[in-house]
């Protein structure tokens, strides 16, 4: 971290590096969801598991193999066994975005909800992810959202909808 009377100067210094441009949490926000990238409080909280997420790649390898870390057995089951609801990449048709707490619905059921949605400029297409029931989780499941009380048709995408170029 950077002492707080440093950091001004900090950023003049990063800002007048080639190619560094001040972005705000807007940008930060729309990267992140078309790298299907979770926000914690939106997408996860204390209260989903890692398989839930589709973030079971989170849990350290040592940790896989031993089992002996809080909520390893219940993690376990499952893996096993399966859970009720999955994080899925969503695509909405058109040009409409989906945002958080959007219902999610197939054949006039309600079988999820959005976490996070919005317009994605990388892609140029609106963008969403959520929860829904496991039997409606495949990439290209057809979908419904109830946006301001209308039917948007929307489909079950692959993540991340952006290829990520991460550096090790």
């Amino acid at each position: 971290s950077v002492p707080a009377e440093q950091a001004e100067g900090f950023a003049k210094t990063l800002l007048a590096l080639p190619g560094v441009m001040p972005a705000g949490l807007g940008a930060r926000d729309s990267l992140r969801l078309e790298a299907g990238l979770c926000l914690y409080g939106n997408d996860i909280d204390e209260t989903t598991s890692p398989v839930e997420a589709n973030l079971v790649w989170s849990i350290g390898k040592r940790r896989r193999m031993e089992w002996n870390f809080a909520g390893a057995e219940t993690i376990r089951g499952q893996l096993d066994h399966g859970v009720s609801r999955l994080r899925v990449g969503i695509q909405p048709q058109g040009r409409q975005p989906a945002r958080g707490h959007t219902v999610i619905q197939a054949a006039g059921l309600d079988i999820g909800e959005i976490t996070s949605g919005g317009f994605g400029p990388s892609v140029n297409a609106p963008v969403a992810m959520g929860y829904v029931a496991r039997e409606h989780a495949a990439d290209g499941t057809p979908l419904e959202l109830l946006v301001r009380g209308k039917g948007l048709s929307a489909h079950v995408a692959p993540l991340p909808f952006h290829p990520h170029r991460y550096a090790r």
